[in-house]
């Protein structure tokens, strides 16, 4: 295959193509639902997204293993080395810290056409008339399912796929660029590409897909489950807030030394960017 072929295959074709399976697999969780509830199917959130966990998670896997049979780069599930775990935990923690300043920031802005798009957006994050057990199935997939789901998607198949190219910073923002867009709301598309920068980061600096999903379930976690699950006040509020913030610059320095010391810990021929070159199993 030609080298640009392997552009839009890389960059265009294979995003496109996962994305669709992902739309795919959330319309038949809604589609599951719906035959089990009837109209009132969208107050059963947590019985879609436990639907579409589990079912992303068994066809992306199944691709994946296929892929690694066939001898194609596939991502690395590791236990990790405690500063990856660091560079995970802070990571996600920066993500809460962009997405907080956001929302402290696009609302004082002035502008009608964000102003309707944040109503709409608090629209959407609510769970309307959810049970008990509903909301905690939903809150589960939400920061267990599905960042496994979207991290196996946008970093172990999309952005991994990319960085067979040679262009490292290149297949992180395009990646991170789907990931947004994937999200559809405006709101959502501006914060969600700006964590899936940060997990981009993450993942090719440390190699393991498992301290994305660690990144990812932090944000979740944090940013909804927290609250479901604990009455929080406003001044320990207040306090998660700053901390929030404070990952940012430590992550900017972690990530900073993380990305001086990769080519010392995987040193490989697949920085040349020349597929040919690459050893087969890179990744095992």
């Amino acid at each position: 295959m030609s080298y640009r072929s392997r552009i839009f295959v890389r960059l265009i074709f294979a995003p496109v193509l996962a994305i669709f399976v992902y739309f795919v697999i959330i319309f038949l969780a809604a589609e599951t639902a719906y035959s089990m509830y009837g109209e009132g199917f969208l107050q059963h959130e947590g019985v879609i997204s436990l639907v579409q966990g589990i079912g992303g998670i068994a066809i992306f896997a199944t691709w994946l293993v296929i892929k690694k049979k066939m001898i194609f780069p596939s991502p690395t599930w590791a236990v990790g080395k405690p500063y990856d775990w660091y560079t995970a935990i802070v990571g996600g923690g920066a993500m809460l810290g962009i997405s907080a300043l956001y929302f402290l920031i696009v609302p004082n802005l002035g502008i009608s056409a964000i102003n309707k798009a944040l109503d709409e957006y608090k629209t959407l994050m609510e769970v309307q008339n959810a049970s008990q057990a509903d909301m905690y199935m939903y809150v589960f997939s939400l920061c267990i399912l599905i960042p496994i789901l979207e991290e196996i998607i946008f970093r172990g198949c999309i952005m991994e796929g990319m960085l067979e190219l040679g262009h490292p910073y290149v297949a992180i923002v395009i990646s991170a660029l789907y990931f947004g867009l994937m999200h559809g709301q405006v709101i959502q598309i501006c914060y969600a590409f700006l964590s899936g920068i940060i997990l981009g980061i993450i993942y090719y600096s440390t190699k393991n897909i498992v301290m994305t999903i660690i990144a990812h379930s932090v944000f979740n976690f944090f940013g909804y489950g927290l609250y479901v699950f604990f009455e929080v006040s406003e001044r320990a509020d207040i306090v998660i807030l700053i901390l929030e913030c404070l990952c940012i610059p430590v992550f900017g320095v972690i990530a900073f030394f993380m990305l001086k010391l990769r080519p010392d810990r995987f040193p490989e021929k697949e920085e040349t960017g020349d597929i040919n070159k690459m050893l087969p199993g890179r990744h095992t």
